[in-house]
């Protein structure tokens, strides 16, 4: 609480400082993609009207992506047949996640949804232009409002489970050619036990504070920091069943600290782009003996550092013929240290060029073609590619290669295999769209991914171990539906089906439904925002109980659907109340085995603009 405190009055500071007289400040936002790619935005306006407690709800609602839990790891992404490490996340332009983590990911509720101005999701294989992180999708995440005006904020909310969250923020336009964001926020719950039936709760605190400077002239460009930190206490897995269990006095403590730059160089030849980051995450587990649950105690630090760098150039442009290019490096460093004794520290180096032509040869008719090569370590050299062709402007076709390392955890923690291979897949997507008409659109995209040699893990507790599994093959499809049947109306319905295989076993790949879907319907009038929507997934399977010293038994997790609601009022030009209700029918249902969503939940918040 304190920081919040604290940061609250240096933003109120800075809004009584403030110079009324200066213009808004507006930021342009340039990106390379493949136009051929199955993409979702969610913009500002859907993201506040929903009111979502969170990234991963959010996600679930507006992108039809499947987001489970488990009680140690960040939470699970699964899009077409990849899962977390194989989905590259960005924030404001740049990589972010936790290096020493199982599947380069981090908390995505981490971060404050209240700060995000924009979220975009690319679906399928995106390793030519972003590398081999983004095997199956990248979900780019923008927080530097487009519009800066000198603007000062204060929001707080209350709910059940004891929730708290308070949010304070300030941008300011220092001058027609310079301007300034900073936010702070905190939040504070006691969640429901994932555990059935139990009347348990666990502590959950999360701050964060992002401070950014903007600039615009010959270079345009911005400089953040960021700072992420949790501290949650957590239940546990009963080794002998792989049940989630109840336990005491264990802490998870997770802190990210990052930098980055971005700069767009206006006058030089090749309209050059060059953004830097560096991030430092830091992970530990500390609970002390308890007989029978934790004999010896564990006292655990993972930590890793993440640097980034990627130029973008612009060799050729004309009416119809674009040429983009550029190189990327990634270096990664991870240590472990079990009781403060180090047994892990290691690195690696990812360098990487690539370039991507888009050729209109006929209005609604064009062809886009993208190949990177990637060196990893002293590995040879590994080529991808990525070629779409657009027929009658909404008939895309797209084929795409792909190449992921596997994670530094994978390779040398207690459970790593140093002799795993590299994950390869090849991709394909079929997708339509149709304007129905002013008030109506629609999409469909059939796809299949081909996977080789992806990373699994095999055995039960202790001879856990990650294993490549030979080949695996996703085939499924997407379906959106768009309709505005009035003003201020909006209905959205969401499909997915899809085929998770593994080619060599015949069987189901973990934790992927084989049915997705979401109905969302959001009315504007007046002063009045009313949200509702319904979320669901299919059965999936997962690990059950060890059946021996190798083996788990494959269980069933049944399919779920839950419903929600937001209602908003604006109060006045400054003052806006919400409320947001969540599982609306209290059905706890089974994120992953025997770990069980919480039930209803709701709070009241408001939002002062000064």
């Amino acid at each position: 609480m304190k920081y919040s405190v604290l940061l609250a009055s240096l933003f109120l500071g800075l809004a009584v400082n403030a110079q009324e007289a200066v213009p808004s400040f507006e930021t342009v936002v340039e990106d390379v993609v493949f136009n051929t790619s199955n993409k979702v935005v969610i913009d500002e306006k859907t993201i506040k009207d929903s009111r979502a407690p969170s990234i991963t709800s959010l996600l679930s609602s507006q992108a039809n992506i499947t987001v489970v839990s488990t009680p140690f790891q960040p939470n699970s992404i699964f899009i077409r047949g990849g899962d977390s490490g194989h989905v590259m996340i960005i924030v404001d332009g740049v990589p972010f996640y936790d290096a020493s983590t199982v599947q380069r990911t981090f908390n995505l509720n981490s971060l404050d949804i209240k700060s995000v101005r924009r979220i975009e999701i690319i679906k399928g294989g995106q390793t030519v232009l972003y590398g081999g992180q983004a095997l199956s999708g990248v979900i780019k995440i923008d927080t530097i409002p487009q519009e800066i005006k000198s603007q000062s904020s204060l929001q707080g909310q209350i709910g059940t489970q004891n929730f708290r969250d308070v949010t304070v923020a300030h941008t300011e336009p220092l001058n027609e050619s310079n301007a300034l964001v900073l936010r702070g926020h905190g939040a504070w719950k006691d969640a429901e036990s994932p555990v059935l039936d139990s009347s348990e709760t666990y502590s959950r605190n999360n701050w964060n504070a992002e401070g950014a400077y903007v600039w615009k002239g010959a270079v345009d460009g911005n400089m953040k920091a960021l700072f992420l930190q949790d501290f949650n206490n957590s239940p546990t897995t009963d080794r002998t069943t792989n049940q989630v269990m109840d336990t005491e006095d264990l802490e998870m403590f997770t802190r990210q600290i990052g930098g980055s730059t971005y700069m767009k160089f206006n006058e030089l030849p090749l309209e050059p782009r060059l953004a830097l980051s560096m991030q430092n995450s830091l992970r530990t587990y500390d609970w002390p003996v308890v007989p029978v649950q934790n004999p010896t105690g564990t006292d655990q630090d993972y930590g890793a550092n993440l640097r980034t760098a990627r130029l973008d150039l612009t060799p050729y442009k004309s009416e119809k013929i674009s040429v983009a290019a550029g190189l990327s490096y990634l270096y990664e460093d991870f240590t472990y240290r079990d009781k403060g004794v180090e047994s892990v520290n290691t690195f690696s180096e990812q360098r990487g060029v690539f370039a991507k032509a888009d050729y209109e040869f006929h209005p609604g008719f064009s062809l886009v073609v993208g190949g990177r090569v990637e060196n990893w370590a002293d590995q040879d050299a590994v080529s991808t590619y990525q070629v779409g062709l657009t027929l009658f402007e909404h008939t895309k076709l797209e084929v795409a290669s792909g190449y992921k390392i596997p994670s530094l955890f994978q390779l040398y923690s207690s459970y790593g295999n140093p002799d795993l291979k590299a994950e390869r897949a090849v991709q394909y997507s079929l997708m339509q769209e149709f304007e129905i008409s002013d008030s109506q659109s629609a999409s469909i995209t059939f796809f299949r991914s081909d996977f080789t040699d992806l990373i699994q893990i095999s055995g039960s507790f202790p001879s856990i171990k990650y294993e490549n599994v030979s080949k695996t093959e996703t085939r499924g499809v997407d379906i959106s539906y768009t309709l505005r049947p009035w003003t201020g109306g909006t209905f959205v319905a969401t499909y997915g089906y899809q085929e998770p295989r593994n080619v060599d076993t015949g069987t189901w790949l973990l934790r992927r439904p084989l049915v997705n879907g979401s109905l969302k319907y959001i009315q504007n009038h007046d002063k009045h925002t009313a949200a509702v929507e319904l979320v669901g997934a299919g059965e999936r399977m997962d690990n059950g109980a060890p059946i021996s010293m190798t083996t788990y038994a494959t269980t069933a997790i049944p399919g779920y659907v839950t419903a929600n609601a937001a209602y908003s009022y604006q109060w006045n030009n400054n003052i806006n109340v919400f409320t947001r209700l969540n599982n609306l029918a209290d059905h706890r249902y089974e994120e992953t085995y025997s770990f069980y969503s919480e039930g209803f939940s709701g709070s009241l918040g408001a939002e002062y603009l000064f």
